[in-house]
This record gives structure tokens, sequence and C-alpha cells, in this order.
């Protein structure tokens, strides 16, 4: 697949960012310059990015309306061939790829806006079963479309990559619209995620395959982790990455 679904320029040069709020209110100039920055190739200005996108559009695991349209343009760089090319900067060398790291990011927001957190929200803030919660699911309807550009990485000539790309997937698998994809996953569910040094793939490899109905009895049991578990499994990926002064490559 070449990825081709969202257009990263016309998400990025139409979006009237004016109205969507983020964790400091509406700072259009602020999440339109650092989504740009995302393929200028400057080191520090992309590290100053990835730092936005994980305090500003996701801070402690809340989504914002301007993650939303922000979830979409990452979702086309990844799909974009002539943006992939800028998210390869010559200075990565073997360290973690930024590409790798935007895979991480779309992954972090696809779990807090999953159907199962939702529900835990529900539960924990004791909202009312109709009451809306319109930025996940609007970030839930961008997986059909964005879907296609994750597919380019399963690939990848990292393996690290791979396997961020393969989580992604996993999260974007929950949409029905796209359950024709599962048979086709699971090999790499299997082989990728299965066998992954991190526990908390290798728990979603289970879970993913045993909601699927897909795949092989791992030998590696699967205990569903608590919820403020994931949370911090996600949290930990995020400080991993660093601050703006001390790039996270």
């Amino acid at each position: 697949m070449n990825g081709d679904n969202l257009n990263p320029c016309e998400i990025v040069n139409f979006t009237d960012w004016d109205n969507f709020e983020n964790v400091d209110g509406f700072t259009f100039s602020g999440t339109l310059a650092k989504l740009r920055d995302l393929t200028s190739g400057d080191f520090s200005a992309i590290a100053s990015s990835l730092y936005y996108l994980n305090n500003t559009l996701l801070n402690d695991g809340v989504v914002y309306p301007a993650t939303v349209p922000a979830f979409r343009y990452v979702a086309a760089l990844l799909g974009d061939r002539p943006s992939r090319a800028a998210l390869a900067p010559p200075w990565e060398g073997g360290k973690f790829p930024l590409r790798g790291k935007l895979l991480a990011w779309l992954a972090n927001v696809a779990f807090y806006v999953s159907v199962g957190q939702e529900q835990r929200i529900r539960e924990w803030g004791r909202f009312s079963p109709t009451e809306p919660f319109p930025d996940f699911i609007a970030i839930r309807s961008i997986y059909p479309e964005a879907f296609s550009g994750v597919a380019c990485h399963l690939d990848d000539s990292d393996s690290r990559v791979v396997e961020e790309a393969v989580v992604v997937a996993v999260r974007f698998l929950e949409s029905p619209a796209l359950a024709m994809h599962r048979k086709r996953l699971t090999p790499l569910v299997e082989n990728v995620l299965a066998r992954s040094s991190n526990k908390w793939y290798r728990s979603l490899a289970s879970q993913a395959l045993d909601a699927w109905g897909q795949g092989r009895m791992l030998i590696e049991s699967y205990a569903d982790p608590l919820p403020s578990e994931e949370c911090e499994r996600v949290r930990d990926s995020q400080e991993n990455w660093g601050s703006a002064d001390e790039p996270p490559f």
C-alpha cells in the first residue's frame, strides 16, 4: 500500500486551526508551527514538536479538539511518500527513528480514545451512557482512511518501526470498518508483538488475538493489565522521549 489516502499539505494548510483548542487554549500559531516543523529536518525544532505532541495535544492522557486534526496530519505524514523522506533526517543515525516516534504517538492517542478507555472514564466519572465524547469519536473515525499509511511501515527496514506500526494497526483494527484486515495482520501480531521484549506489547498481542479469534495459543498467558498500568505504560513511553533540550533520538 502506498498510504496516500490523506494529504498532509491540505490538512495543515486548510484546517481552521483557530477553532481547535489544545491544553493551552486556542493557540493557532503554536499548533500549526509545531506540526510543520516535523518535516523541517531541524534537530531542535523536531524535538520541540515531539514534546508539543505529547504535552500539549495529549496531556496526561487527555485529548483536545486540536488533537483531532493533528492526529490526521501525523497519520498523513506517515503515509505520504514525499513526507516520509522528510521523516528520515540524516542525523538520526542508528537512534530511534522519527517515524517510529510518530507511530508511537498515534498508538498512545488511539489507546486513550479507545472504546475500552471511554468505558472506564464513564465508570470513573459516572457519566451518563449517552454522554457524548466527540473528540474520541472524531479520532476513531480517522482510522479507516489512515490505516494504509500505517500499513506502509509494517515492512519497514527498522524492526523497531515495524513493532510500533503493528501496535498502531492493532489499535486501529478496533474499528469495525477495518475488521477485514485482522486475519492478514495476525502473523505480524504473533511474530512481532507476541515476541516483543516489551511486556505491554505482548499483552496487547494476546488481547488482540483473543478478540479477533485468530492465531495460535501464546506461550505467555494473557493477563489484562489494569487501566492504571496501561496508562503508566503510555506515560513511560512519552517520558522516554526526553525534553526539547535533550532530543529523544
